[in-house]
């Protein structure tokens, strides 16, 4: 809430330029429908022998949120705070690289499939470059910060050394995102793309035998959406 009072405080300066029928501030809301994806910078696991290297695949399975949202806006510049429900996934293919590994013979694949549900909520500062009555686009950037379900989240880990293998999640991650706008009377599209800033990851977990084994990554998401404002 404090971060928030702040940001409607530094909106009246940004504006101050503007002439003097956009001095009123408008208050709006709507509601968004979107797709995201995910990518990892460098990640690093290691799970009994199997690591993350070149010939691991990432699979960037679609996700999808749902988000109403509030913007203030004064002149050209606005702020906008939004509460996303959504649900991300994504997996990962290893490569075996343990050693006594029996050559000609293909192993199965190690495969680590992640699905999360999630509460996104940013702080966007936004500027409009064009604005004319019936259509818009603007930039915007800002924090996010991320919310993890993780009595909800669904793991698979399949054809490990261990059966009972579970990634320990960070409840609370924060991003910074930058995005595009264009706005066709009250119909918009957002193009956003967000930068992890934090590790979403503790550490992976055999309960059974008491072990833990290092992660490491930091999720980017890319994602599309489609609203209608008021």
């Amino acid at each position: 809430m404090r971060s928030l009072i702040i940001c409607i405080l530094l909106l009246f300066p940004l504006s101050l330029g503007a002439q003097e029928s956009d001095n009123r501030i408008w208050v709006n809301a709507g509601l968004k429908v979107g797709f995201q994806a995910i990518t990892y910078n460098n990640p690093t696991f290691g799970i009994d022998g199997y690591t993350y290297n070149e010939n691991t695949i990432q699979s960037n399975k679609i996700g999808y949120t749902i988000a109403p949202f509030l913007r203030l806006s004064r002149g050209r510049f606005y702020i906008q705070t939004e509460a996303a429900l959504g649900i991300t996934r994504h997996s990962f293919d290893f490569t075996d690289t343990r050693e006594g590994s029996i050559a000609g013979i293909t192993p199965n694949i190690p495969i680590y499939d992640l699905r999360t549900y999630c509460l996104q909520v940013p702080i966007l500062f936004g500027y409009n470059f064009v604005m004319q009555s019936s259509y818009g686009m603007s930039f915007f950037t800002g924090p996010k910060t991320k919310f993890i379900f993780t009595a909800h989240d669904r793991q698979m880990f399949k054809h490990f050394a261990y059966n009972d293998l579970e990634e320990v999640l960070e409840k609370k991650t924060y991003y910074w995102g930058v995005g595009l706008g264009v706005k066709i009377y009250n119909v918009f599209f957002d193009f956003v793309y967000d930068l992890g800033l934090t590790d979403p990851s503790k550490f992976i977990l055999a309960p059974k035998v008491r072990k833990e084994f290092s992660t490491k990554r930091r999720d980017n998401i890319l994602s599309f959406s489609v609203g209608i404002i008021f």
